[in-house]
């Protein structure tokens, strides 16, 4: 997001109660699901289990998406590790919760989900996402590959650059600063 969206949204976040809805939730259960061998049927049930029309459709074409890139996966399984990460001196601390693990030509790789088509997935927020998930994890699971998988555009990313560490800092220190002019 550029700056004034940024300062909105970390505004709007502050003021709410709680830590929002979920509007993938359902998504995250039926790849958990998938991942856990459960019948189509009960697959189904999940996608088709949310209060909204549109969160039902989203959720169904993100699913669609993750079993075309990954539903043959043989080693597929759950990621249960909750990944931490200290941010702007220990001022902020970010969770990752990647879905999914598998192995691939000796390579264990982790997958981190992107569902949302606003804002659009690119290269860059991924070098991000990425290099988020190989700190938040670098002394729990450090033998990892660490993935982000866009579902809207069925992209997978993988790898960071030398600016990710430089562009988290920045971003890292910006919400703190923002959050602390918002109290």
């Amino acid at each position: 997001m550029d700056t004034a969206k940024q300062i909105s949204e970390i505004g709007r976040r502050l003021q709410g109660e709680g830590s929002g809805y979920d509007y993938y939730k359902n998504f995250a259960m039926a790849v958990r699901a998938f991942a856990s061998k459960k019948s189509s049927d009960e697959i189904a049930y999940i996608l088709e289990s949310a209060s909204r029309p549109d969160e039902v459709s989203y959720n169904k074409a993100a699913f669609t998406n993750f079993k075309k890139r990954f539903g043959s996966k043989k080693t597929l399984e759950n990621f249960t590790k909750v990944g931490r990460l200290q941010l702007a001196d220990g001022q902020l601390e970010v969770r990752s919760t990647p879905l999914i693990s598998f192995e691939a030509s000796g390579t264990l790789s982790v997958v981190h989900f992107w569902c949302s088509q606003q804002p659009p997935m690119d290269k860059a927020k991924a070098n991000i996402a990425c290099y988020i998930l190989q700190q938040s994890f670098a002394k729990t699971a450090p033998n990892y590959k660490y993935c982000l998988f866009d579902a809207v555009n069925e992209k997978l990313y993988t790898g960071t650059n030398n600016t990710a560490s430089q562009a988290v800092d920045i971003i890292a220190k910006n919400i703190v600063s923002i959050a602390k002019s918002h109290r």
